[in-house]
């Protein structure tokens, strides 16, 4: 069955080489080495996500070297400061160029893009992944990678918690709005 949820953290990451070193030491199972992702954040005319001052909705097409998807989340508890988990529903595309021209028919506009190198690994049910962000650096990203019933996403996160422990992932604080808001802010600051 297919996962609709995502229960993840992630974090600025200021010592990669040591966290890849750990990484090998507590045996994670590798499942992506260096891919390159282009993710394209769109937003429609009528409901601009980009209007509330907590954006809880996110609409991204991704290109990668494996595979192209769109994607659709809905962070939860909707419009809080601190939102747990959210409903996702992705899908795999062939033809992205197409994609856009529907979203453009039906004016949905893009806002960002995002580009990035990910390596991840597998460990005990979590996915764990670095990602080289272009203009922001390196994070590191924690994700169940089944469904999690609501009362146990507490016991998740104490598991993200305790990993990046074990990796002594030396980290900042913890980014709860995603890459294409940071990079907004940031090309907002270049103006």
């Amino acid at each position: 069955m297919k996962k609709h949820q995502e229960v993840e953290v992630k974090y600025p990451l200021y010592n990669s080489e040591d966290v890849l070193k750990s990484i090998e030491i507590i045996n994670a199972k590798k499942i992506l080495n260096n891919e390159h992702q282009v993710d394209a954040y769109f937003t429609p005319y009528h409901k601009n996500f980009l209007d509330n001052e907590i954006i809880s909705e996110w609409l991204r097409i991704r290109e990668s070297d494996k595979k192209c998807s769109v994607n659709f989340k809905r962070w939860l508890p909707i419009g809080e400061k601190i939102q747990t988990h959210c409903d996702e529903f992705e899908v795999s595309i062939s033809d992205v160029k197409t994609m856009e021209l529907i979203f453009k028919a039906l004016d949905i506009r893009e806002i960002i893009r995002v580009e990035k190198t990910r390596n991840s690994w597998i460990l005990n049910g979590i996915e764990i992944s670095i990602d080289f962000i272009e203009k922001l650096g390196y994070f590191i990203e924690l994700e169940a990678i089944h469904e999690v019933e609501e009362e146990k996403i507490p016991i998740v996160y104490e598991k993200f918690k305790n990993i990046l422990t074990q990796l002594n992932a030396d980290i900042g604080k913890q980014d709860r709005r995603g890459y294409p808001y940071l990079l907004i802010d940031l090309n907002k600051g270049d103006k």
